[in-house]
């Protein structure tokens, strides 16, 4: 939730990096300006702004690129949390053929995928994935938005669709299953089934979580049982109790 005076500018500004960071390409203020329904000149002035600290880069095109700046507080971030280097050895032990390995985090209305591997994915291509992905469809993105309030997830979701959910009161609902049996289960459009449980109690950071095509019963039991099991070396890692 946002304070009572809010700092747009930093909100911006912080917009602006996320946007940059993820886009995959070079980009120009008025494409990025479109994405963010941001001003063009607002856009500008913080691009050039990142470009001038080296978070961002300006490249012959005149379109911006992440600089050397973004790769230092990512390496610090992730260094700092500690939760990669806790978290995947663990999760290394959960590689199977046929299931798919995740650890993610809750953006916005986004799953962020950390961690994202198949049986034979090597690990440094399994680390920061950093792929963006509806969280109303993910098992990740569902497991931490039940740990959200209602309100907050109304708030998320104001005046926007929800990818798999007619409303916000259907998707309500099934969070509430989901805090009831304490892990989800999303099977979208039919495909894999994703059973996945939180990492941390208030709060929950991020979450992990199995993937394999249409599971059944047993199958969901089974992955949710490894899955506690690993959530409980990853807190006894990380020092929590």
């Amino acid at each position: 939730m946002l304070p009572a005076q809010p700092n747009q500018s930093l909100i911006d500004g912080l917009s602006v990096l996320q946007a940059l960071a993820g886009s995959g390409k070079s980009i120009g203020s008025r494409e990025l300006a479109r994405m963010l329904d941001m001003e063009p000149t607002k856009a500008n002035r913080l691009l050039k702004t990142l470009a001038a600290i080296g978070v961002a880069q300006q490249q012959p095109d005149k379109k911006y690129a992440p600089g050397p700046g973004m790769h230092v507080l990512s390496a610090q971030s992730l260094h700092g949390s500690g939760l990669i280097r806790q978290a995947v050895p663990h999760l290394e032990t959960l590689k199977a053929p046929g299931m798919i390995v995740a650890m993610g985090v809750l953006w916005r209305d986004k799953t962020c995928y950390l961690y994202h591997a198949n049986h034979d994915t090597p690990t440094h291509v399994a680390m920061g994935a950093a792929e963006l992905y509806p969280a109303s469809m993910s098992g990740i993105g569902l497991v931490m938005l039940a740990s959200l309030q209602n309100q907050q997830v109304r708030d998320l979701y104001h005046n926007h669709d929800i990818a798999g959910f007619e409303n916000v009161s259907a998707l309500i609902k099934q969070l509430k299953e989901i805090r009831e049996q304490g892990y989800a289960v999303a099977n979208p459009e039919n495909k894999f089934t994703t059973v996945a449980l939180g990492l941390g109690d208030n709060p929950t950071y991020a979450a992990i979580a199995l993937s394999s095509r249409q599971m059944n019963p047993s199958q969901i039991n089974s992955a949710v049982e490894q899955l506690k099991e690993a959530r409980q070396l990853i807190k006894s890692q990380r020092g929590e109790g």
